[in-house]
């Protein structure tokens, strides 16, 4: 039953202006306004993955702390992870590595999902990462790897979804 159901907390991480912001929004089904800032930087929303509901909480706090959210704190947090970078900036690719670096220091022990995004893949001509890059860098990190466009709402809702599967994976194979 949904009672006794567990909330996954995912958290968003990633460089300033990678569109963190915009993919939580869209699965919080909140769009821009005051509303969304009103919001705050948390959203909780429940999908139904294989047949399965799930409860996510998406944390966008990253470079929200204003010194309360520490980096240790959200490293420490999330039941999966999403590393975010931008496919028309190549640093935020090189940071989206570090962050995974930092990430499994903080986390060594745990085998916490991971997936490595790259937005905005709809800016066909600025784009300074590969999709093979970016699938060659998730293999080295060992995360699952998906392209986004928050812009156009591509693969949003597959990316979310394909965090609860790999929870799930993760939580099955713990109880096995």
């Amino acid at each position: 039953s949904m009672s006794d159901e567990s909330v996954y907390k995912v958290l968003l991480l990633g460089a300033p202006g990678v569109g963190k912001s915009a993919l939580a929004r869209i699965f919080g089904g909140v769009e821009d306004g005051p509303e969304a800032e009103a919001a705050g930087h948390t959203y909780d929303r429940s999908i139904v993955v294989d047949g399965e509901e799930a409860s996510l909480m998406v944390y966008d706090i990253w470079e929200q702390d204003g010194g309360r959210w520490l980096p240790g704190h959200c490293m420490a947090m999330g039941d999966a992870y999403v590393i975010v970078y931008s496919v028309t900036d190549k640093g935020s690719f090189e940071k989206a590595s570090e962050l995974r670096v930092q990430l499994r220091r903080a986390r060594q022990t745990d085998d916490v999902p991971i997936i490595l995004v790259g937005n905005k893949s709809d800016l066909v001509r600025s784009r300074e990462v590969s999709v093979d890059e970016g699938r060659a860098c998730a293999v080295v990190f060992d995360c699952k790897f998906i392209e986004t466009s928050a812009a156009l709402h591509h693969n949003v809702q597959a990316l979310f979804e394909g965090v609860v599967r790999q929870i799930r994976l993760r939580r099955d194979s713990k109880e096995a």
